[in-house]
């Protein structure tokens, strides 16, 4: 009666389910002033961006163009510029929050390269005024601004940041004037004008950038991680119905594919890990200012803690369905993407498609495929069965066949047995996936927390009902079965009915984590304690989430301690030199040589100037600019040096020949230059801000002020003719260019290919590892009470554990996307990138994550502890290692293919095979056979369904295997391996 009535109860819920989504699609009502003939151009948030952007730039170049504001700073002819230089790297269009950072930073690297022009302006005086020139100019070049260079650029690859990468490039535009420029022509005269003069114009465009991020259309960083979370829960709630449709097989589930806000909330789901730690860090420094810092940076903490939670839950509600995410490039790509739906499998594309454009096609997996397959079988035999029925109930003197239709087969009993089973619980989920969407979207529009305890209410009686209706499904299967003709005979349920178990698990575990974000929205909402908040509020930006340790990871270990390879040191001499070894060790990391090779570089380029005979031609030519262009090309690796030198390189062409073609046509006019100069800059920023080069605008913007500004400070003297200006800075950026692309690419160069396909080999090793800890975590026996309760203590800390170590997987994998999209922009004379490959390969090991995912949901529930050990690990302990030894040495192999880049054995590690052993072994169990199977079906299902996502994972690593085969051959190629083992004739 229990069930019936939870049924009932939620009919006429779920019936308004379709318009829960409607309310929020709701425009905005038009609330400008009615009557007025003329009326404020109405903008939206990204024109405002680029508006408060222009604006700042155009009050920078003011303090060129204007003498009385030139004044200000000291009538600073010679560098002015450098006002609208600091805009263009400091852009107001950021949030209070990021501003204070990228203005931390700023000043920053700006008092450190102070101080190496002071320390090298010292030096060089005391040294000339000796008459030791030689020494003077070496202390400069390999002192003061090696070591500088060395600084800057790890720092640049270590903290790898957007406003640490613009701040190194002002830092070394100030080193490259005052220490090379200035200090090699530097005659023993202490003159700290040029420094005071690039000091003021620094701090005058920082205090410009600032003002206009404050006062035009000021952004808070906590309404943005508020905007940030509602687009984040509306993408819950859309993958949501997307995945419940999937999973019921609704009926306008091909209309829902084909919908613009769907494409929205993959997209919001998949950057969800990065975008939202990204916008807490800006508002914890915003939130610095209050009172109650401390405690209100705790309480966002766990709301995103909590959000990252519902993501992977997510995630796991998409694998236990069946489908996958894959970008398609074009219109036809996304016309066939919709087209195709969840019907194909579109297993590779075209190589030239882009993973950066296009859309989301929603891909089935093989036990989708399966599942739909299966379905479609079953209704059909319905339909038979029922049309039998009713031919036989049509025909009274037949009466002997309509009891054999009344009372089916075992084989058809349980062929329907899937198709029942959603039918019964269909009611059940619809209402608490409404229950949990109807939260989510007053999540999303009242993020003040004002009925949360309703909302947990209602969550939590939506819950109640569905587990009810969920185990009384479940034994109603059962009885059904044992109550038939087939009384008697084990029923073990097929492998696609525990697809459906597990679907229903995730969901039962997404819903209890959003009753924990709607508790953690409720306590942002009380009000703060300022007694209970302590600490400095400048030091909550590094207060971080500590999971608590459990275990570490040695992915690659090449040098494992207490080993004949790498002994442990028994005397002092030993130990000194095992020291000099781990110094040579640190010395290979990537870091270091980017940060050696680029002062290498640097030193090298700028050693002309301070010889007698190339120092003239050095300041004549302004090589200067040269050198400050080749820190800016030189990145980490081979494939964004490329791209950024081509930027570099056609933005400074565009940008020398728009500021001599404007300054030819209305030179020195202090009216029109002023304006052309911030129309110039409008579509510039709007790259910058928007464009996915947006590196071109601000090489663009950076050439043009320097031409147009340096030339208009030279109106008076004319000393130099503006094309011929033009020339010496296209020249010196395409000599810092070619300078950056040697040294990246022939020193020690860290090429994208290369360190995408180490990456993906030590991303197998992680999952490896993790497949290991499950192991032994599900594994450890249950002696007793208390142990059990220390036990579960452990696996709570355990759990904390294993999701950080997830988010860390799929923050990995957003870093090999990244190698992934640079690695076709490296020069390779061997052909091609064979880039479709390796997103493949990607693919499956995101797929193996979300696998690994949901059976560590499983694992870590109290009835695992309880029943499962001794009622399904111990009975099948040897199939059991058999199989996870093979998936070991999976792994193992692939990650060593992908390191070695040898060929690949014909006949690679027999995972399914031990598999398909284990499952076998697993249907003739004691407790399987026994009643126990109806009275505890959830720790049956549990361990089942556990078994059965084990195929999954093997079927990716089968698929990393013919791609590894296909990038690096086969020792032996299959056909002829089949030829050496001929079948014998029946």
């Amino acid at each position: 009666m229990s069930h019936h009535s939870s049924v009932g109860s939620t009919t006429s819920s779920s019936s308004g389910e379709e318009n829960d989504d409607s309310s929020s699609d709701e425009d905005d009502i038009d609330d400008r002033p009615k009557g007025y003939p003329l009326a404020w151009p109405q903008f939206d948030a990204r024109q405002k961006r680029v508006l408060k952007c222009s604006f700042a730039y155009f009050f920078a170049s003011l303090f060129t163009f204007v003498p009385i504001l030139n004044e200000l700073i000291g009538h600073n002819r010679r560098s002015s510029h450098l006002v609208a230089t600091a805009t263009v790297f400091f852009n107001p269009a950021k949030t209070l929050g990021g501003m204070v950072e990228a203005a931390a930073f700023g000043w920053g690297y700006t008092l450190f390269a102070l101080t190496v022009c002071l320390g090298s302006m010292i030096t060089t005086d005391f040294f000339v005024d000796r008459n030791l020139y030689g020494t003077a100019h070496s202390i400069s070049l390999l002192f003061w601004l090696a070591g500088a260079t060395w600084t800057v650029s790890f720092l640049k690859a270590y903290w790898n940041k957007p406003p640490v990468a613009t701040a190194s490039s002002l830092c070394f535009i100030i080193i490259s004037i005052i220490v090379v420029r200035e200090g090699s022509a530097n005659r023993g005269n202490f003159d700290i004008s040029r420094i005071s003069e690039i000091t003021s114009a620094v701090a005058t465009g920082t205090v410009i950038t600032v003002l206009c991020c404050i006062f035009f259309w000021p952004e808070s960083a906590v309404t943005k991680l508020k905007k940030d979370i509602e687009a984040t829960l509306v993408s819950y709630r859309v993958l949501l119905k997307l995945l419940t449709k999937t999973f019921l097989l609704d009926d306008d589930l091909p209309q829902f594919e084909a919908n613009s806000e769907l494409q929205q909330a993959i997209e919001s789901h998949r950057s969800s890990f990065t975008s939202l730690q990204k916008s807490l860090m800006e508002a914890k420094l915003e939130m610095g200012f209050r009172k109650d810092s401390m405690e209100r940076a705790k309480q966002y903490d766990d709301i995103i803690f909590s959000m990252h939670r519902l993501a992977q839950y997510v995630g796991g509600l998409r694998s236990s369905c069946g489908i996958q995410f894959e970008r398609i490039g074009g219109a036809e790509g996304a016309k066939q993407a919709m087209s195709a739906g969840l019907h194909t499998s579109n297993r590779r594309r075209k190589p030239e498609q882009n993973d950066s454009d296009g859309v989301w096609n929603i891909r089935a997996g093989y036990h989708r495929r399966k599942f739909q397959e299966e379905i479609r079988r079953q209704k059909t035999m319905l339909d038979d069965h029922q049309h039998h029925l009713h031919r036989s109930m049509s025909t009274p003197h037949n009466s002997t066949h309509a009891v054999i239709v009344l009372h089916p087969t075992a084989r058809e009993e349980e062929s329907t047995s899937l198709v029942d089973f959603i039918q019964t619980i269909r009611q059940p989920l619809k209402s608490l996936a409404y229950t949990c969407k109807r939260t989510l979207y007053h999540l999303q529009t009242d993020f003040e927390g004002k009925n949360t305890k309703k909302l947990e209410h209602n969550m939590s009686k939506a819950l109640a009902l569905f587990e009810v209706s969920q185990r009384q499904a479940v034994r109603n299967l059962y009885r059904h079965h044992h109550a038939g003709p087939n009384n008697g005979i084990v029923y073990v349920p097929r492998e696609d009915s525990f697809l459906v178990y597990f679907f229903l698990f995730n969901m039962v575990e997404f819903a209890h984590e959003l009753i924990h974000l709607v508790d953690a929205v409720d306590k942002l909402a009380q009000n703060p304690h300022p007694e209970d908040d302590h600490g400095r509020w400048w030091l909550i930006w590094t207060r971080k989430r500590v999971a608590p340790s459990f275990h570490t990871i040695f992915p690659n270990e090449r040098n494992t301690i207490a080993t004949l390879h790498t002994p442990i040191p028994r005397t002092a001499w030993r130990r000194f030199m095992r020291d000099i070894w781990l110094l040579a060790e640190t010395l290979k990391q990537q870091k270091i040589r980017y940060a050696i090779k680029a002062t290498v570089a640097a030193v090298l380029l700028a050693l002309p100037a301070f010889l007698d005979s190339t120092g003239p031609w050095f300041r004549e030519w302004r090589m200067e600019w040269a050198l400050i262009t080749l820190m800016v090309v030189m990145t980490p690796t081979v494939g964004g040096t490329n791209i950024v030198a081509l930027y570099r390189v056609l933005s400074t062409t565009l940008g020398v020949s728009a500021a001599a073609i404007f300054y030819r046509l209305f030179p020195a006019n202090v009216f029109v230059l002023p304006i052309l100069t911030w129309l110039f800059s409008i579509p510039n920023f709007w790259v910058i801000l928007y464009h996915k080069h947006g590196k071109f605008g601000q090489f663009t913007l950076l050439a043009y002020n320097l031409v147009m500004l340096n030339k208009y400070n030279d109106r008076e003297e004319n000393t130099i003719a503006v094309e011929w200006l033009a020339l010496q800075r296209f020249l010196a950026i395409l000599v810092g260019v070619v300078v950056g692309l040697f040294a990246t690419s022939y020193v020690w160069p860290f090429e994208a290919r290369v360190e995408l396909r180490k990456g993906i080999s030590d991303l197998l090793i992680h999952l490896a590892w993790v497949y290991r800890k499950l192991l032994a975590t599900y594994a450890e026996p249950d002696s007793g009470d208390h142990q059990a309760l220390a036990i579960r203590k452990e696996r709570h800390m355990a759990t904390q554990s294993f999701m950080s170590l997830e988010l860390e997987i799929q923050r990995t994998l957003s870093e090999l996307s990244v190698m992934l999209a640079q690695a076709p922009n490296e020069f390779r004379l061997k052909g091609p990138f064979p880039a479709e490959s390796y997103r493949l390969m990607l693919r499956s090991c995101r797929n193996i994550a979300d696998k690994f995912l949901a059976m560590r949901t499983v694992i870590f529930k109290d009835a695992w502890i309880e029943q499962v050990h001794q009622d399904f690990i111990l009975p099948v302990n040897q199939e059991r290692k058999e199989m996870a030894g093979n998936i070991l040495l999976y792994f193992y192999l692939l990650a060593s293919a992908l390191r070695l880049k040898t060929p690949l054995p014909p006949h690679l590690p027999p995972a399914r095979a031990a598999w398909k052993r284990l499952l076998a072994r697993l249907r003739e169990i004691p407790v399987v056979k026994s009643q126990q199977v109806v009275e505890r079906d959830n720790v049956y299902t549990f361990y089942y369904a556990y078994v059965t996502m084990m195929e999954d994972v093997i079927r990716e690593l089968d698929k990393l295997g013919d791609n590894m085969r296909e990038l690096f051959g086969a020792l032996v190629p299959q056909e002829e391996w089949e030829r050496l083992f001929p079948e014998e004739d029946p």
